[in-house]
C-alpha cells in the first residue's frame, strides 16, 4: 500500500511540475494576467480539468511556484553561518544562492507581479541582517532595525536592478560592488570606482 501512495506522490508531483514549468515558459512570452489555464494545459499536456484538479487557477500556480522559490531561497540562506567581522559574505551567499536557480530568479525579477516574493524575500533578508547585526553590542537595537530594514531593502532593489539591466557586469562583479558600497559607504565606492 505504501509503494502505491509513493508513486501516486510521484505521479502528482510529476505533474504540478509539468504545469508549473509550462507556466513559467509562458510567462517569458506575456504577462501572468494574459495567460490562460488551456495555454498551460496545452503546453504541459494535460487536461484543463488536471490544472484544476491542482490549481484554482493561474495565480494559484504562481502563487505556489513563489512560494517554493521563496522556501528554497530560506532553506538555501540558512545554511550559511555569517560572520559578524565579515557582514559582506551575506552578500556572496546571496549571489550564490541566485545562481543556482538563474533563470527562475531572473524571470521573477523581471515580473511587475513579482512584489509579493519580494516583499517574503526582503522579510527573510532583513531578519538575517538582524540577525549578524545583534552581534554588535554597541548598537542600539532601534538602530540595528533600522540598518536592517535599509540594507535588506536595498539590496534586494540592487539586485533586482542588475537583473533588468543590460548585465554589462557579471553578477560576481556587480557583488563586489553591492558589498564595497553597503560596506565602506558612497565616498569609497565613488573613489573606488
Amino acid at each position: 500500500m505504501e509503494n502505491k501512495e509513493r508513486k501516486a506522490d510521484r505521479r502528482v508531483a510529476k505533474t504540478k511540475r509539468a504545469i508549473q514549468n509550462a507556466f513559467a515558459q509562458l510567462l517569458t512570452e506575456k504577462e501572468a494576467d494574459k495567460i490562460t489555464v488551456k495555454e498551460i494545459a496545452d503546453l504541459a499536456d494535460v487536461d484543463r480539468k488536471t490544472v484544476y484538479n491542482y490549481y484554482k487557477g493561474v495565480q494559484d500556480i504562481f502563487g505556489e511556484l513563489e512560494n517554493e522559490l521563496v522556501q528554497s531561497f530560506q532553506e538555501k540562506m540558512m545554511k550559511f553561518e555569517f560572520d559578524p567581522t565579515r557582514p559582506q559574505e551575506i552578500f556572496y551567499a546571496l549571489t550564490s544562492v541566485l545562481k543556482d536557480q538563474f533563470e527562475i530568479y531572473e524571470l521573477v525579477m523581471k515580473l511587475e507581479t513579482s512584489s509579493s516574493f519580494l516583499s517574503k524575500i526582503v522579510v527573510f533578508l532583513k531578519k538575517k541582517i538582524h540577525l549578524v547585526m545583534e552581534n554588535y553590542k554597541l548598537i542600539s537595537p532601534m538602530k540595528i532595525e533600522l540598518a536592517a530594514e535599509y540594507l535588506a531593502a536595498g539590496i534586494f532593489s540592487a539586485y533586482r536592478c542588475w537583473f533588468n539591466s543590460d548585465r554589462a557586469q557579471t553578477l560576481e562583479e556587480f557583488t563586489d560592488d553591492i558589498a564595497l558600497l553597503v560596506m565602506g559607504g558612497l565616498p569609497q565606492y565613488l573613489l573606488y570606482n
